[in-house]
């Protein structure tokens, strides 16, 4: 089984990578540093904490757009708030669902693995067709944990990232193409760094 495989394929737009890697001195010592990065992984409202950066500060909600906190599931959204200005579509924010979880260890593996897969939404609990996103919908996050034998790494790997301004307000459009253009993107890439190194910490 490779990483790759489990990761959405480049169609459109830009790709970005961040992967952070830990060698150990045994499976069994990376196995268990694996299960305390996977409670990291999946404790999104500490993402902005463990990151050590206050760039930006995310939180975790229910498909009712109720924040809770709890460790994620399938349907959640989080709401994602970067320096600047958000968008009127979002309330002030950005904002993706979390469309698909996957967990893998086999006894006969030596491979164990924990994936998020986000991507662009709407505002959770809001009647609108908008996306409240610097990117469309056809991008996706994928935040993973995967440990090969005595290797562990934490990656986040973004997919067809292509600027959101169609159908959107002008101020919007505007501020998603400044975003797409902008420092926010850098930082972004640094902070997917610090979350990554921060996950395996």
């Amino acid at each position: 089984m490779e990483k790759e495989d489990l990761i959405p394929s480049q169609q459109v737009g830009q790709q970005t990578d961040a992967e952070e890697e830990k060698i150990f001195d045994s499976p069994a010592e990376a196995s268990l540093a694996y299960k305390q990065a996977v409670l990291r992984l999946k404790n999104v409202n500490q993402w902005h904490t463990i990151s050590r950066i206050e760039a930006s500060c995310f939180v975790l909600f229910d498909k009712n757009g109720i924040q809770v906190a709890r460790n994620a599931k399938e349907s959640d959204y989080i709401r994602i708030d970067i320096p600047g200005p958000g968008t009127s579509a979002g309330k002030g924010y950005d904002w993706v669902c979390i469309e698909h979880m996957e967990e893998f260890s086999g006894p006969e593996s030596d491979v164990e693995f924990t994936l998020i897969v986000a991507r662009p939404s709407k505002t959770p609990g809001v009647v609108s067709a908008k996306i409240a996103h610097f990117f469309t919908n056809q991008a996706t996050s994928t935040f993973m944990v995967f440990r090969r034998g005595n290797v562990l790494s934490a990656e986040v790997h973004g997919r067809n990232e292509v600027p959101n301004t169609e159908n959107q307000a002008f101020l919007d459009k505007t501020r998603n193409l400044v975003v797409n253009g902008g420092s926010a993107i850098g930082m972004s890439y640094i902070q997917w760094h610090l979350l990554a190194s921060g996950i395996l910490k």
